[in-house]
């Protein structure tokens, strides 16, 4: 990498990774309306392939974060969340773990993990510091603070972008 390339971030990784969940949301919600009609329900088979691809695609983006994040973060910065346990970007502390699988409960959200996600470190980018729920304030994830807020509701708990 020379001087004037940037090395990529997890963030910009996370957002290729959430471009390519929309684009199969879109892809199952076209084959979903091209069942209905006899002539296009061919047209639906291989689009149901195609987002089978794209899904494959997106666990390998997941797989490669994991290896990301262990080249390109060093060790001691806070760029990272680093709470002891994993969540769903999108809906906070809504995983369910079966055997090496684990997904999000949320109704509608179709976001799994070829892991245990939920017993891993979280390793989402920083975007809050967390204070007034210990003796120390913490940097979290989008996705932890909320999970703080909900969990220390009532408590002086102050949530700011980091």
């Amino acid at each position: 990498m020379t001087d004037r390339q940037q090395a990529p971030t997890a963030a910009e990784l996370h957002e290729v990774m959430r471009e390519l969940h929309t684009v199969q949301g879109r892809v199952q919600d076209t084959c979903s309306r091209l069942w209905s009609a006899p002539e296009t329900r061919d047209v639906a088979y291989q689009l149901e392939d195609a987002a089978g691809d794209i899904r494959r695609a997106w666990e390998a983006l997941e797989r490669i974060s994991g290896s990301f994040v262990r080249v390109y973060v060093i060790p001691g910065t806070e760029s990272l969340c680093g709470v002891p346990w994993g969540v769903c970007p999108d809906h906070g502390n809504t995983l369910r773990v079966s055997g090496d699988r684990s997904r999000c409960t949320v109704a509608g959200c179709s976001r799994e993990w070829g892991h245990d996600k939920l017993g891993a470190t979280c390793c989402e980018p920083v975007s809050h510091e967390v204070t007034g729920v210990s003796a120390k304030p913490f940097l979290a994830c989008q996705a932890h603070a909320m999970d703080a807020e909900k969990r220390f509701q009532g408590r002086a708990v102050a949530i700011d972008s980091a």
